[in-house]
């Protein structure tokens, strides 16, 4: 019997408690569940599983890729959230679709994974290091001034950025936060970064994407001197000074997100994002 460990954030979404004490007799049937996590806490780097089933949204699968730490365990999402871009499944379908997966019948959709090491103050010992999917954030806190980021690609020098921060996402993140910011939708197969200004002083400042093997360098400062905010996936922040030298790369392992396979990349997103336009009579050509 295949073995199966549950994420459900329980404690954030109570609703969540009834729908989880509904589906594990079911799923014992189906798969050996070997743990439930009922919360965005804990280490699943040595997690023995032959597939990890979130009950939730996309902020539980963004929790669970960090959490993973390059564990190459296969991660199916089922939606209990708002836009589920990463969570596809519906609670409805998953008693229909959960036996195929368990036997192999599934796509699994390699997901490149950002890392960003923060230099120590005085830049000696060892930089802080901090896991992403979808972007690393960096913000002027609400009160302080605007910020400048300074930005190299590999050593090569940008642009010195005026406003109120700087977006570096995945492709995967490219529907997020980035999207929000003006950055461009790409596909999830790209191995690539996009860099966002966050509300440029200079509307010349436009959103650029570069070579996922590239190394981005920002410096972060303000005009008081009073900090910035270092924010990963929305859900991790760390506060950090003016003037710290930060290192946003591709980490070095991926998160294997699992798809059914049931819909395109497209369909996905014309139907989270509510695009206009037609396509069946594209289709039948």
């Amino acid at each position: 019997m295949r073995t199966v460990f549950v994420v459900a954030h329980t404690t954030r979404k109570p609703e969540i408690t009834a729908i989880l004490a509904r589906l594990l007799p079911w799923l014992r049937k189906t798969a050996k569940v070997v743990g439930v996590a009922r919360d965005h806490r804990g280490d699943l780097s040595k997690l023995k599983a032959d597939l990890v089933i979130t009950l939730g949204g996309d902020g539980t699968m963004l929790s669970v890729a960090r959490r993973l730490k390059g564990n190459p365990v296969p991660v199916l999402g089922v939606n209990l959230g708002q836009l589920g871009f990463l969570a596809e499944v519906g609670i409805g379908d998953l008693k229909k679709v959960l036996p195929w997966i368990l036997k192999g019948d599934y796509v699994l959709s390699p997901r490149m994974m950002l890392r960003t090491l923060v230099a120590p103050p005085g830049r000696r010992g060892k930089p802080k290091e901090y896991i992403a999917l979808n972007d690393a954030v960096l913000l002027r806190l609400p009160k302080a001034t605007m910020m400048t980021v300074g930005v190299s690609v590999s050593g090569e020098a940008v642009a010195t950025y005026k406003g109120d921060g700087l977006i570096v996402a995945t492709a995967t993140g490219s529907t997020g936060y980035s999207l929000s910011a003006g950055g461009p939708i790409l596909s999830e197969r790209l191995k690539a970064l996009i860099l966002v200004p966050i509300c440029p002083h200079t509307l010349a400042n436009r959103p650029i994407v570069v070579s996922g093997n590239e190394v981005i360098e920002v410096v972060p400062e303000t005009r008081s001197g009073s900090p910035v905010e270092l924010v990963m996936d929305g859900q991790v922040s760390a506060s950090l000074k003016s003037g710290t030298r930060v290192s946003i790369e591709k980490a070095p392992y991926q998160f294997n997100l699992v798809t059914v396979g049931r819909k395109g990349r497209y369909e996905t997103i014309r139907d989270k994002l509510h695009w206009a336009g037609w396509v069946k009579e594209h289709r039948n050509r």
